[in-house]
């Protein structure tokens, strides 16, 4: 009669095979995780189907609604323009990243004299606080600013245009500071993942005499489609939250003209005290986080 083995002997077996060798490695990281997020996730999603308010008692006692935050959403004209302006704000800067970035790790695919210097500077705009960015930019747009001197010198006269005082300006002025500060973070993963590409294809194409651009176009582009989009993902992610370049550059304003998604919840669960509402708002910008990029991640799992 076999002896029974043992819950180590067990274990160890199981550790042998992929998917224990998997859970052994990665298990852990993903327990504590899920025991970290999970109670800011639920607590969310109790917050936003209740009306609770910090000054009405604890959170636990608060008046259960059966979701009519989410039926006030759809008829607040203020919550839907700044996620108009939130997507609009998202498209306009993560295209001229991407653009950008794109141009830059082309360039720099190729081997020049200080090109490891010039990549250090490339990538320093990245690793600045978005606050302090946003300072500095508030400081630059001023009507005595360095921007209208610069403007003054060039046409002969004095300028003194209040960018951040019109909606227009404004709104060009923070996507400006978005893209300065945000095209080295396209830069550095479109140049990793060309610098990475196999060269057989690329060496072929050469020999059958095809052109830098034919190159580009027919054989790093298609190959570095995955890269491109995991790069676009990530931006446009960050881009929909943001919250502290706006907030510090323009308060929002003028008026409502750059006040993104994430500064009306602020001001709608922070400043007026209504956590509930504002816990509702922010599910839907997770909704639409989740809506966008679904269908993008999904052709690269599937091909996984």
């Amino acid at each position: 009669m076999a002896q029974a083995k043992s819950f180590r002997e067990r274990l160890s077996e199981f550790s042998e095979t992929a998917p224990g060798r998997f859970l052994m490695l990665h298990g852990p990281i993903y327990v504590i995780l899920f025991l970290i997020l999970l109670f800011p996730f639920l607590l969310e999603i109790y917050l936003s189907f209740s009306d609770w308010e910090p000054g009405r008692g604890e959170w636990w006692f608060a008046h259960f609604n059966y979701g009519l935050g989410f039926s006030r959403i759809f008829r607040d004209f203020r919550l839907w323009y700044s996620v108009g302006i939130t997507f609009l704000i998202a498209a306009i800067a993560v295209g001229a990243e991407f653009a950008l970035g794109l141009i830059g790790a082309a360039l720099f695919s190729r081997s020049f004299k200080g090109k490891r210097g010039l990549t250090a500077i490339f990538l320093v705009p990245m690793f600045f606080m978005p606050v302090v960015v946003a300072y500095n930019f508030w400081m630059m747009f001023q009507p005595t600013g360095p921007i209208n001197f610069v403007i003054g010198k060039m046409f002969g006269r004095e300028i003194v245009y209040p960018w951040l005082s019109r909606a227009g300006s404004a709104f060009a002025a923070l996507i400006i500071t978005d893209i300065w500060q945000w095209t080295p973070f396209m830069f550095l993963i479109l140049n990793a993942g060309m610098l990475s590409l196999p060269q057989s294809p690329i060496e072929a194409a050469k020999v059958l005499g095809a052109s830098e651009w034919q190159i580009f176009r027919r054989i790093k582009l298609p190959m570095l489609k995955n890269i491109i989009i995991i790069a676009l993902v990530i931006r446009f992610m960050e881009a929909l939250k943001l919250f502290d370049t706006p907030y510090i550059l323009t308060g929002g304003g003028p008026g409502f003209a750059t006040e993104t998604l994430s500064i009306y919840t602020y001001i709608v669960g922070v400043q007026t005290g209504r956590l509930g509402y504002g816990s509702s708002i922010a599910m839907l910008l997770l909704i639409l986080i989740l809506l966008i990029i679904s269908p993008a991640v999904r052709p690269i799992l599937r091909r996984r």
